[in-house]
C-alpha cells in the first residue's frame, strides 16, 4: 500500500535536484531548453523538495507528483459519467514503473482535477483513505504552482530558493518572464492556501533580496558626521532608534517586563519627532508611507504603556497609606488591570498584522537604500544640505518655538504646559539627534532639557490620572444611583487617591516657574548650546 506519510530528508536551499540543475547562462539554456513538461516536472519537484517539512510526504508522492506533471497537458480521454475512472484507465495505459494499484488511482485523482473532470468535493466519495485524500489535494496544489510559473511558456521562468515557514512560504523566482509567471504562480496557489498550508508569497530574485534584507541590529552609535548630508544623517538617526524598536519587540510581545514596551514606545516616538527633524531633506511625501505604520504602532503601545504607568503611580500612592486602606483601591485597579489586557490583546494583532509586517519591510529597504527620497538640488547651485549647514537653524528654530511660551507662562493652565512639554521634548531630541556632530557642551544642554521635560512629563500624568480618577467616579456613582440605597457601597479611597493626584499636579504647577528659570532660563544653558553649535 501507498504510504503517503514516509518522509525524506528535505533540499536544502542551496542545492537542487541534479535533474532541476539551473543553466548558467542564457546561451547555455537555450541548448539545453526542455520540452514545457519537462520543465514543469522540474520545477514541481523542487517545490515538493522544499517543503518537505510542511507537507511530510515520501518517495512515492514525489514521483507521483513527477508523473503528473508530465501528463498534465495531456487530455484524459473524455468520459462525462465517469471521467475517474477514465483518468485511471488513462494513468494505467502509462504503465508507470513501481506504481502501485493505490498509487495509479492517486496519479488519475490529481490529473483529473487538475484537468477539471472532478471538483474538489468529489475526490472526498473517491476510493481514498483521508490520508490520500490529503496527498491527492497537496501534489494537485504543488502542481498548479509549477504549472503557473510556467505560463509563459518560455521554460525560462526558474525557482531559485524556498523560504518554508511557519506562517508564510516564499517562493523566489528569476529568468526574463519571472514577472508575468509569478503572477500566475500566485494565482495558482490559492489552492495550496485554501487546504491549510501556509499563506504564499511568489517573488522575482530583485524583490525578495529587498524583502529578504536583514533588519538593523542595535547600534551604539548614531555614526553621524558634519559632512552629512541632511537627508542621510536621517536616515542614520532613523536606522539607530529603528534598530532599538526591532531590539525591544520581542520583549514587548512576552509582557513579562514593561519596561521593554516603555522602551519601544519610546524609540517609536523618537522615530516620529526624526521624521519631522529631516524631513526638509527628502521630497516631499517621501516619509509619508511610514508614518503611517509608525503612528499605528505608537498608538498600540501607548494604550498599554499609558496604563502601566498609571498602575505603577497607584502603587507608589499604596505605599504612603496604611495597608487597612489598600483594599479601597482594588475596584480601580482591577478595572485599569482590565482595560490594559484588552489594551495589550489590540496592541498584538496589530503587531502580528499583514500592515505592521509590510510596515517594517518596506520601511527597513527605505532605511538601508542610500539616497532614496533625498531632495534633488541643482548642480553648482549654493544651496544649504549639510549637517554642518543646517542643524544650528534645526535646533535654534526649536528653541525658538520654546522660547515664545515665556510672556505666557504666568499662571499657565495645564493645557498650556502640556503643549510646552512636546516642545522641549522635541528641541531635546533635536540635539540628541545631532550630539555627534556637536561640541561637548550637547551633553550637559542634554541633560538640562531633560529636567524640564520630566517635571512637565510629571505634570502630564498627573493631569491624565486625575481625569481618569475623575471620570472612574463619576460612572462608578452613577451605577450606583441606580441600586437601592442599602445596596449602594463607597469608594472613600479612590477620591484620598484623587486628591492626592490632584495636589501632585497642583505642586507642579506651582514650582515649574522654579524649574524653568533653574534649568532653561538662564545664561548657561544658553552658553552651553552656542558652545555646542559654535563646532559647527
Amino acid at each position: 500500500m501507498s504510504n503517503p506519510g514516509k518522509t525524506r530528508s528535505p533540499v536544502s536551499q542551496g542545492d537542487t535536484h541534479p535533474e532541476a540543475a539551473l543553466p548558467s547562462s542564457a546561451k547555455s539554456f537555450e541548448k539545453s531548453k526542455p520540452d514545457r513538461a519537462e520543465h514543469i516536472r522540474q520545477q514541481a519537484v523542487i517545490l515538493f523538495d522544499r517543503t518537505c517539512p510542511l507537507h511530510d510526504l515520501g518517495e512515492d508522492s514525489r514521483a507521483i507528483l513527477e508523473m503528473t506533471a508530465r501528463l498534465q497537458n495531456q487530455p484524459i480521454p473524455h468520459a462525462r459519467k465517469k471521467p475517474y475512472k477514465a483518468a485511471v484507465a488513462f494513468v494505467k495505459s502509462q504503465q508507470a514503473a513501481g506504481f502501485t494499484a493505490e498509487d495509479e488511482r492517486v496519479t488519475a485523482a490529481v490529473l483529473a482535477y487538475h484537468q477539471r473532470k472532478i471538483k474538489r468535493k468529489q475526490i472526498d466519495r473517491l476510493e481514498l483513505s483521508p490520508i490520500q485524500v490529503r496527498q491527492v489535494l497537496t501534489i494537485a496544489a504543488l502542481l498548479r504552482i509549477a504549472v503557473g510559473l510556467d505560463a509563459s511558456g518560455s521554460g525560462r521562468t526558474r525557482i531559485q530558493s524556498v523560504e518554508p515557514a511557519e506562517n508564510s512560504m516564499w517562493i523566489v523566482v528569476d529568468g526574463p518572464e519571472a514577472a508575468s509567471d509569478a503572477a500566475a504562480a500566485q494565482q495558482n496557489a490559492r489552492l495550496w492556501v485554501k487546504i491549510g498550508y501556509p499563506n504564499v508569497e511568489v517573488l522575482e530574485s530583485a524583490e525578495a533580496a529587498i524583502r529578504l534584507m536583514p533588519f538593523p541590529e542595535p547600534m551604539e552609535s548614531i555614526g553621524m558626521h558634519r559632512d552629512d548630508l541632511l537627508s542621510e544623517a536621517g536616515r542614520k538617526v532613523m536606522r539607530y532608534h529603528f534598530a532599538r524598536m526591532l531590539s525591544y519587540e520581542e520583549g514587548t510581545r512576552l509582557g513579562e517586563d514593561i519596561e521593554a514596551l516603555h522602551d519601544m514606545r519610546v524609540a517609536t516616538r523618537r522615530l516620529r519627532a526624526a521624521f519631522e527633524v529631516f524631513i526638509d531633506g527628502f521630497e516631499p511625501g517621501a516619509l509619508k508611507p511610514y508614518l503611517k505604520g509608525l503612528r499605528a504602532t505608537g498608538r498600540a503601545l501607548g494604550k498599554v504603556r499609558d496604563l502601566d504607568v498609571f498602575m505603577e503611580k497607584a502603587q507608589h500612592y499604596l505605599a504612603t497609606i496604611h495597608e487597612d486602606r489598600h483594599v479601597g483601591l482594588d475596584l480601580l485597579l482591577a478595572g485599569w488591570k482590565e482595560q490594559r489586557e484588552a489594551a495589550r490583546v489590540e496592541m498584538l494583532v496589530w503587531m502580528d498584522s499583514k500592515e505592521y509586517i509590510e510596515f517594517k519591510r518596506k520601511f527597513n529597504l527605505f532605511l538601508n537604500t542610500p539616497g532614496a527620497g533625498a531632495r534633488a538640488t541643482l548642480l553648482n547651485t549654493p544651496v544649504p544640505t549639510k549637517v554642518r549647514e543646517l542643524a544650528p537653524v534645526l535646533i535654534y528654530t526649536r528653541l525658538a518655538t520654546v522660547r515664545a511660551y515665556a510672556p505666557y507662562l504666568d499662571n499657565a493652565p495645564v493645557e498650556l504646559l502640556h503643549a510646552l512639554r512636546i516642545e522641549f521634548k522635541k528641541l531635546r531630541y533635536t540635539v540628541e539627534y545631532f550630539q555627534e556632530a556637536l561640541g561637548k557642551r550637547a551633553k550637559d544642554v542634554i541633560d538640562l532639557l531633560k529636567q524640564m521635560q520630566d517635571h512637565l512629563g510629571d505634570l502630564n500624568d498627573a493631569q491624565v490620572a486625575a481625569l481618569l480618577l475623575s471620570q472612574f467616579i463619576e460612572e462608578w456613582e452613577a451605577r450606583q444611583a441606580e441600586l437601592p440605597i442599602e445596596e449602594r457601597q463607597t469608594i472613600d479611597e479612590v477620591h484620598h487617591y484623587l486628591a492626592y493626584r490632584q495636589d501632585e499636579r497642583q505642586h507642579l504647577m506651582e514650582t515649574f516657574q522654579e524649574e524653568w528659570q533653574k534649568h532653561f532660563w538662564q545664561p548657561a544653558f544658553r552658553h552651553y548650546l552656542a558652545e555646542a553649535v559654535a563646532v559647527l
